[in-house]
């Protein structure tokens, strides 16, 4: 816990470097203009179909029922409406993560690196294709879940903690990767994700929680990538300082 604490505070330290808030801010932008059309030009049919798929299931049913009886006719298609604009966001911070990781993060791994961690060798154990693979990979697995389990955004507790799982989880397995391609080797890598595993999990989840206070949401790409170096980097130093490699920085 320390572990991560102390990255998350690094990582926001970081943020505040006027490279690091560029990084931040640009993405975003380009994330928000590319959703905000695509979201306004397919609200009609995507609330239709969202309404329709929940309508289907148990809990849809069940709530159409209990509108019905109350007097109220759109209370599944208002319902849908919010359900989409989650969709919606969902898929803006998606993307901004997916820019991060594939255009982005060589840069943020390169400012932790030389600034904190300059005496960690590079073993170059992976490529910019097993970079761009991976976000791909993640971002595919991420929208299909997200489909798969909007009926349970029916369910008021589930309908914040299900977003919060998906990003945290995409986060994780997303940046986890960068932070560690250009200084760990693959053997290092793995064993790093065998180690770390729960930590990674914990660290996406925890910046992922930003997603909920506007506006720092638009933090939420970049801020992340700066907290898997930090995590990532010293977790690689002190691997090898037990492998009597190199020392532990404090």
């Amino acid at each position: 816990m320390n572990d991560i604490a102390r990255a998350l505070g690094r990582a926001l330290i970081s943020q505040f470097h006027p490279r690091m808030l560029w990084l931040a801010l640009w993405p975003f932008l380009v994330s928000l203009v590319l959703w905000g059309v695509l979201g306004f030009a397919f609200r009609h049919p995507a609330i239709a179909w969202i309404e329709g798929l929940a309508a289907g299931s148990f809990i849809g049913a069940s709530l159409n029922t209990g509108f019905s009886w109350l007097g109220i006719d759109s209370g599944l298609g208002l319902i849908s409406g919010v359900i989409y604009a989650g969709f919606v966001f969902a898929m803006m911070v998606l993307t901004a993560l997916l820019i991060i990781a594939v255009v982005a993060m060589p840069t943020v791994v390169a400012h932790v690196g030389g600034r904190d961690y300059p005496q960690l060798a590079r073993k170059n154990g992976g490529t910019y294709l097993g970079s761009v693979g991976n976000a791909l990979w993640v971002s595919v697995v991420f929208l299909i879940g997200f489909v798969l389990t909007i009926p349970l955004w029916l369910i008021a507790p589930l309908a914040l903690l299900v977003p919060l799982l998906w990003w945290g989880w995409a986060t994780a397995r997303m940046f986890r990767y960068d932070a560690l391609v250009a200084h760990a080797s693959q053997e290092e890598r793995e064993l790093l994700f065998a180690r770390h595993g729960k930590a990674f999990l914990a660290i996406g989840t925890t910046v992922s929680l930003l997603n909920f206070v506007p506006p720092l949401f638009f933090l939420v790409p970049i801020l992340g990538g700066l907290a898997f170096t930090h995590y990532g980097l010293h977790a690689l130093e002190r691997m090898r300082a037990e492998r009597g490699e190199i020392g532990v920085t404090a």
